[in-house]
């Protein structure tokens, strides 16, 4: 009697997740799926064996990735991130210049009601309270990734107009700007040239980088304390006050249900 065995992998989708997809070029649904070596007998699959890997396939272009596709943040959530960012670092301009410079607070109230609808002089005085400039980098970080190079160039520029808008920016304010720049992976140069061209003084020193935060230090970015996280602050409308909203995204949060499919 002839015996016919073998093995052969099967696919398994164990979830369903929105995930930005680098051959779509934006956000898609997708599938988790893990590849399973299984023991065949006569063509069919009887004793499920090892576990050979995880991919994540597009349901658009059926393109399969590595899981670490999903260390990119979606473009949903990327732009969350930088509306957070835009109000953090804009806050913090003003902080650190002339708090009671009113074309600087009125230019800091029309960069953030950009991306705030209703922001105000009362809410930026609220914020202003809460708001550590040492966070800076934890606010930009999570932009590193995803943002083009002409959104950060944006980006820094908005927040030079911010700091320039009564007159030149001062070394807070430029230390604020520089540690953007090099967290979004910008030269030095890089930065002096918008700043030039945002109508800011390139004759204002750069500030030196900063330390880095130790282990014990709060505000190091495993103990990221989010702003607006005081109940006595007042957040703008349409912006949450929810301290998980100004966390980076967690690819494993994307995951909308599990679902099984084959055997």
């Amino acid at each position: 009697m002839l015996l016919i065995f073998g093995f052969r992998v099967r696919m398994k989708t164990v979830g369903t997740l929105v995930f930005f997809c680098p051959g779509c070029g934006g956000d898609r649904n997708g599938l988790r799926q893990v590849a399973r070596r299984w023991f065949t007998f006569f063509f069919i699959p009887i004793i499920p064996l090892n576990v050979v890997g995880e991919v994540v396939r597009c349901e658009t272009c059926s393109r399969t990735y590595r899981p670490d596709v999903l260390e990119r943040p979606t473009t949903a959530a990327l732009g969350q991130t930088l509306d957070n960012a835009i109000r953090a670092l804009a806050v913090m301009i003003v902080g650190a210049g002339d708090r009671g410079s009113g074309p600087v607070r009125a230019k800091a109230v029309e960069l953030v009601g950009s991306v705030a609808p209703g922001y105000g002089g009362d809410t930026l005085d609220s914020d202003l309270q809460v708001m550590d400039p040492g966070l800076a980098t934890q606010y930009v970080a999570p932009l590193a990734e995803g943002l083009a190079p002409a959104g950060a160039e944006r980006f820094l520029s908005d927040l030079v107009r911010v700091a320039t808008a009564g007159g030149p920016m001062s070394a807070g304010q430029r230390q604020i700007i520089d540690d953007a720049g090099r967290t979004l992976g910008l030269s030095a140069a890089y930065v002096v040239g918008i700043i030039a061209s945002a109508g800011g003084s390139s004759a204002t020193p750069a500030a030196p980088p900063s330390a880095p935060a130790s282990a014990s230090d709060p505000t190091a970015p495993g103990t990221f304390q989010p702003p607006f996280a005081d109940e006595e602050s007042t957040p703008a409308p349409g912006l949450e006050h929810d301290p998980a909203a100004w966390s980076p995204p967690d690819p494993g949060s994307r995951i909308d249900d599990d679902r099984t499919e084959g055997a």
